[in-house]
C-alpha cells in the first residue's frame, strides 16, 4: 500500500506508462483518509476557534487557518500526479492518456449548466470513467476497441513490476 503511494509521488511527471489498478487505488485511498482526516481537524478547530471567540481569546484563528493551509496545499500538491496516473491508468487499460481530457472537459461542460437532463449526462460519463479505472490491463486491448501506440512507454516503477522480479 505505502509502496504504492511511493510510486504515486515519485512518478507525478511521468506520463507514457502504466499504472496497474493497485497503483491508481492505493494511492486513491491513502488520499481520500489524509484528506478526511485534514479536514476533520479543519472543521472542529473551526468549531473550537468560534467557541474561543466568544471567550475573546487572541489567538483563535492560527490553529484552523494554518489546517486550512496545509489541506489547500497538500490538494494542490496532489495535482499533477492525480493527473498522470490518471492517464497512466487509462493507458494500462488500453485507452490513450488524452481521453482523460475528453471526460473530464465532457464533464464540465455539461455540469455548467441548471439543466438535470444533462446533470445525469455527466454522471453517466462519470461513471463510465470510473469504470475504466477499474479495468484488468489491456483490457481494451484484448477484447478489441482500438489500440493506442505504446512503442514509447517508459518503464516506470510499480507494484506490477515488483510482483514479476
Amino acid at each position: 500500500m505505502f509502496k504504492a503511494y511511493k510510486y504515486y509521488w515519485q512518478n507525478a511527471f511521468k506520463y507514457k506508462a502504466r499504472s496497474t489498478r493497485a497503483d491508481y487505488w492505493w494511492p486513491v485511498l491513502i488520499n481520500v483518509i489524509i484528506f478526511a482526516i485534514l479536514i476533520t481537524i479543519t472543521l472542529l478547530s473551526i468549531g473550537n476557534s468560534a467557541y474561543d471567540l466568544t471567550l475573546t481569546y487572541s489567538n483563535y484563528r492560527l490553529f484552523p487557518m494554518s489546517f486550512m493551509v496545509i489541506t489547500i496545499v497538500f490538494g494542490i500538491a496532489n495535482i499533477f500526479p492525480s493527473i498522470s496516473i490518471s492517464v497512466r491508468r487509462f493507458r494500462d487499460a488500453g485507452i490513450s492518456g488524452w481521453a482523460i481530457l475528453a471526460f473530464w472537459l465532457i464533464s464540465l461542460i455539461l455540469t455548467s449548466g441548471n439543466s438535470s437532463i444533462l446533470q445525469a449526462t455527466a454522471f453517466a460519463v462519470n461513471i463510465i470513467e470510473l469504470v475504466i479505472y477499474c479495468l484488468p490491463t489491456d483490457y481494451i486491448n484484448k477484447h478489441g476497441w482500438w489500440s493506442p501506440n505504446y512503442n514509447d512507454d517508459v518503464r516506470a516503477p510499480s507494484l506490477q513490476n515488483t510482483n514479476k522480479e
